[in-house]
């Protein structure tokens, strides 16, 4: 019976992980541009004067805090005694 929930367990992490990554890449406003393309007023954004290296609460810091506390949440309930 542990078999079973540990692949439980793989499959609704796959799925949670494939559900977020798809919802990061695909936007609303995307979908409203192709349906409305003669409504959607479009502004250009300007470009950045200058780029810093690191930058504090940058996306790569914030990215690797959310897996290590998924694996903290996850990996104690995995490898559980019953």
């Amino acid at each position: 019976m542990k078999k079973h929930s540990l692949e439980l367990y793989a499959l609704l992490l796959t799925t949670l992980l494939v559900a977020l990554t798809a919802s990061n890449f695909i936007s609303a406003d995307a979908f409203a541009a192709s349906a409305n393309a003669s409504m959607m007023l479009q502004q250009p954004t300007p470009a950045p004067t200058a780029q810093l290296d690191s930058e504090i609460g940058s996306t790569n810091g914030i990215l690797i805090m959310g897996i290590v506390i998924v694996l903290i949440i996850t990996l104690p309930i995995l490898f559980r005694k019953k």
